[in-house]
């Protein structure tokens, strides 16, 4: 695991939890070579506590407290978030009380809010990246002899099932409902000793330490966020007459292989023979104005989602029908409010048609994935270009 720009001196290795009924750890949770999130927490019979800090676009500091229940349920949990990139930006504080009808209080300067949240079969809350918390599931499931446990989202107004399962003694697997696992390995007691995020869209990776010096990091990372992991992007052309739009997110590379065959190491981004959100976050949407020609296809003019399905003899573009969140009951799906798409929810059943790429090698590695729309003469060249590739086809208005 590397650790970007942070002397290997605040840090040390692990070699187990402590004796007796108290447990501590820590995780450096990393994106390629950068660092994301850092964690540190103490937890005993009846307490949680711990800080983290998240970068992304700003860099968060947090520090949570929860009461444990007996049976490892949570009765209380207060967590407090501050933005260090903008110190005069108020505090938010979250206060949990958990019941048949879960309470949570949210306070920001003078601000105050009240959530009421049914869980008449208990929940925990739901902190992502936090690998104590993930403890807590796994051991929640373990405890219930259940393979779902309810959680609760800072500031949700509904739960958030996960799939917990122990596929084996030291192995622990978490996922939403429907989505990759992250895969854990854990010892004997429940903890975990390493993360593997890879198979999700998460990508991240993680190995447990004794400790570490959450001042010296929290120094370090104040003035350097990240920004957006994969920041969104737009693009706009007229081609031939058609007003063409596409919407996407733009992953980078950050140090990791993104093309190739499923079990090399290191593990690709994105994996040959397997369908591509070819993006990142919101699935990638395609809007035109008028018919077009795509390599000899007709796309009549309205809104696709766009997926590509990579592999070392040949790429394919996906145009796929699919344009808004999955809905159960009719007033879901009519409802003129409901999300777009999301890039994990790809369904076959919905493509509209799959043309042929053609693919030519980068003069140089190129870090963000970008997607080009350019006009030549009566048509254009709608590209997809990242790492070591380039993927292109035609197109043209009807």
């Amino acid at each position: 695991m590397r650790i970007a720009v942070l002397p290997l001196a605040v840090l040390s290795l692990a070699a187990g939890p402590l004796a007796g009924q108290t447990e501590r750890g820590a995780f450096v949770v990393t994106l390629g070579k950068d660092t994301i999130v850092v964690e540190q927490y103490t937890r005993t019979r009846t307490t949680l506590e711990g800080d983290m800090l998240v970068r992304a676009a700003a860099v968060i500091q947090r520090h949570y407290t929860g009461s444990l229940n007996a049976d490892g349920s949570m009765a209380r949990f207060e967590i407090t978030n501050r933005n260090l990139s903008t110190p005069q930006t108020p505090a938010v504080h979250f206060v949990i009380t958990f019941g048949d009808t879960t309470v949570v209080d949210v306070t920001r300067d003078t601000m105050h809010n009240q959530i009421r949240v049914a869980t008449p079969n208990g929940a925990l809350p739901f902190l992502n990246f936090s690998y104590a918390m993930y403890e807590q599931y796994g051991r929640r499931a373990k405890a219930t002899g259940r393979d779902t446990v309810a959680t609760l989202p800072l500031g949700a107004n509904s739960l958030t099932m996960l799939v917990v399962h122990h596929p084996a003694r030291d192995s622990l697997n978490v996922a939403f409902a429907g989505d990759a696992p992250t895969l854990f390995r854990v010892g004997p007691s429940g903890l975990i000793q390493a993360v593997d995020g890879r198979f999700t869209t998460q990508k991240v990776v993680s190995t447990r330490l004794a400790q570490l010096d959450f001042a010296a990091l929290a120094a370090a990372f104040a003035t350097r966020p990240l920004g957006a992991l994969s920041p969104p992007d737009s693009v706009l052309a007229t081609i031939g007459g058609a007003a063409i739009t596409i919407t996407y997110g733009r992953p980078s590379m950050r140090g990791r292989t993104v093309f190739g065959a499923e079990g090399e190491t290191p593990r690709p981004i994105v994996p040959w023979n397997q369908v591509w959100r070819t993006g990142a976050n919101f699935a990638t949407r395609f809007t035109s104005s008028a018919d077009l020609v795509v390599a000899g296809q007709t796309i009549p003019a309205g809104t696709y989602t766009l997926w590509t399905l990579p592999s070392p003899t040949g790429w394919k573009l996906i145009f796929n029908k699919q344009t808004k969140a999955p809905c159960a009951t009719a007033a879901e799906c009519a409802d003129p409010k409901r999300a777009n798409l999301w890039g994990t929810d790809y369904s076959a059943d919905s493509d509209f048609v799959r043309v042929d790429l053609q693919t030519a090698p980068l003069a140089a590695p190129l870090e963000q994935f970008v997607i080009t729309l350019e006009p030549q003469g009566d048509g254009g060249v709608l590209a997809f270009a990242w790492e070591k590739t380039r993927a292109f086809v035609n197109l043209a208005k009807k």
